[in-house]
C-alpha cells in the first residue's frame, strides 16, 4: 500500500471499518454501517473532487509557465487545462462528458469554503454540493455565503435527512427570495426557448418532447391523469398507455379536455403587488412573484377559485382545525393537504394533492381526534408502512412529524412553510 492509498486509509479511519463482515453485527449495527459507508464515500468523493481540482491548477501553472519561457500570452497556446477532462476521462473510464461533470463541480466546490467543508465531513455528497454551487451562483456575494450555509443546514441536519430534489426546490425558493429581479429575468429568458420536438426513434415511434412554462405543463399532465383514470378498471391499458392516447386525441381533436384544478399559492402580500414573495405551485416548486401574479391574472372569471389559509407569522405553518367525525369535511381535508403539501414520510415527495394519497390519523380514531393536529398525508405506499409491525410515528400539535424505524432510529419531518422564517440578505 503506498503512501497516498495509506492517507485515504487515515481519512476514513474511525468512520468506517472495512474489515469487519457484516454478516456477525447486530440489526442496528447493519444500519450503521450502511450509514458508514456513506460517509466514508462522500469524504472520498470530496477527496478525489480536491485531486481533480489540483490536476487543474498544476496544468495552469504548467500552462503559464511555458508561455512565458516563449514569451508569448498563454491565450494565445493549447492549454493543457483545457484537457483536464479528458485525462479524468481516461483515468476513470468514464466519458469526457461525464468527466466534465465531475471537474467543474469539483471546482466549484471546492471554491466554496461551506460546501466544500460539508462534502469532505461527509455531511452531504457530491450531487447535493453541487446543486449548492449550481443555484447560489446565481446570487450576489454577499448572499451566495449565506445561502449555502443555510443550505447545508438544511440538507444534513441529522434526524430529517432532505434528499437532493428536496434540496433543490428549497434552494431555488430561497434564491428567488433573495434576488427577485434576477429570477424574473431568467424565467423570462427561458420563457422564450419554449418549443417542442419531435424525434424519430426505433420500431414506428417517435419521441415528442416539450419545453413549457411549468404551470401549463402541470395542467397538462393533471388533464392526462384525471382523463386516464376515468377509463376505469375494465379498460386493460396501462396509465403511461392512457395518457399516451388521450394526448393523442385531444391535440387531434377527437376528445375534450376535462376541466383540472392546479394549485398555486401565492401570498396575499404577492398578489397586492406589495411583496416579491416567491409563489408555490405544488408539485413543482417556487414560482417568481410576477408569474403567480401572472396566473392570477389570467384566471377568467367563474374559473378559478381562491381560498385563505392562514398561517404563524413565525413559523409559516398553517393552524389547527378539529372536527368531532371519523372522515374529515373537505374544508378539513383541503386544510391538511395545504398545510403538507406532500406526503410526510422522509424524502417522499408525493403531492398531496395528487392520486393515491391519504389523510392518515396519527393516532387511530376515535382515540385520536379528526384534527389537522392528528391528520397527516401519506402516499399507500407509506400509509402502509406506517402500520407496519416496528414503524411508529408521532405528530407534534405544530404539525411537526416523528418516524422511528424498526431499530429505534429517529427521523422529523416538517410541514410546508408559507413563510421562510430565516430570509437570506438582500445586499
Amino acid at each position: 500500500m503506498n503512501s497516498s492509498t495509506d492517507s485515504i486509509v487515515e481519512q476514513v479511519d474511525g468512520v468506517l471499518d472495512v474489515a469487519k463482515p457484516v454478516a456477525g453485527l447486530g440489526d442496528d449495527d447493519v444500519r450503521s454501517r450502511v450509514v458508514e459507508c456513506e460517509e466514508a464515500m462522500r469524504m472520498l468523493q470530496a477527496t478525489q473532487a480536491e485531486a481533480m481540482v489540483e490536476m487543474g491548477v498544476r496544468a495552469r501553472v504548467a500552462d503559464q509557465a511555458e508561455a512565458a519561457r516563449a514569451g508569448q500570452p498563454s491565450w494565445s497556446r493549447e492549454c493543457r487545462e483545457e484537457f483536464v477532462a479528458d485525462e479524468i476521462a481516461v483515468l476513470l473510464g468514464c466519458t469526457r462528458i461525464a468527466a466534465g461533470t465531475l471537474y467543474d463541480r469539483a471546482c466549484q466546490a471546492v471554491e466554496m469554503p461551506v460546501v466544500h467543508s460539508a462534502w469532505r465531513a461527509g455531511r452531504i455528497d457530491g450531487r447535493k454540493a453541487g446543486l449548492i454551487c449550481e443555484q447560489v451562483a446565481y446570487l450576489n456575494p454577499a448572499a451566495a455565503p449565506v445561502v449555502a450555509s443555510d443550505a447545508v443546514e438544511y440538507a444534513a441536519q441529522p434526524d430529517a435527512q432532505r434528499t437532493a430534489p428536496q434540496l433543490g426546490e428549497w434552494l431555488r425558493r430561497r434564491v428567488i427570495a433573495a434576488d427577485p429581479d434576477a429570477a424574473e429575468s431568467r424565467r423570462r429568458r427561458a420563457l422564450a426557448d419554449r418549443r417542442v420536438v419531435v424525434t424519430p426513434a426505433d420500431d414506428g415511434m417517435s419521441e415528442l418532447w416539450a419545453l413549457l412554462p411549468s404551470v401549463q405543463a402541470r395542467q397538462i399532465q393533471r388533464a392526462l391523469t384525471e382523463t386516464a383514470h376515468a377509463g376505469g378498471a375494465d379498460d386493460a391499458r396501462t396509465m403511461d398507455q392512457r395518457r399516451a392516447d388521450t394526448l393523442v386525441d385531444l391535440l387531434l381533436g377527437r376528445g375534450e379536455a376535462p376541466t383540472v384544478s392546479v394549485h398555486v399559492v401565492v401570498p396575499a402580500d404577492t398578489l397586492a403587488g406589495a411583496s416579491e414573495e416567491p409563489g408555490w405551485v405544488p408539485g413543482l416548486g417556487p414560482v417568481t412573484a410576477s408569474e403567480a401574479r401572472e396566473v392570477a391574472e389570467g384566471c377568467e372569471v367563474g374559473h378559478a377559485s381562491w381560498r385563505r389559509l392562514l398561517t404563524d407569522p413565525l413559523t409559516g405553518i398553517l393552524t389547527d382545525v378539529a372536527e368531532k367525525r371519523y372522515r374529515p369535511s373537505a374544508a378539513l381535508d383541503r386544510a391538511v393537504r395545504a398545510r403538507d403539501v406532500t406526503c410526510r414520510f422522509p424524502g417522499c415527495r408525493s403531492t398531496a394533492n395528487g392520486p393515491g394519497t391519504d389523510l392518515d390519523h396519527t393516532v387511530p380514531w376515535p382515540v385520536g381526534p379528526t384534527s389537522a393536529a392528528n391528520l397527516a398525508v401519506l402516499c399507500r405506499r407509506h400509509h402502509r408502512l406506517k402500520h407496519t409491525a416496528g414503524w411508529s410515528v408521532f405528530l407534534e400539535p405544530t404539525g411537526v412529524m416523528t418516524w422511528t424505524t424498526p431499530t429505534g432510529r429517529q427521523y422529523r419531518t416538517e410541514p410546508w412553510r408559507y413563510a421562510d422564517p430565516y430570509p437570506p440578505p438582500l445586499d
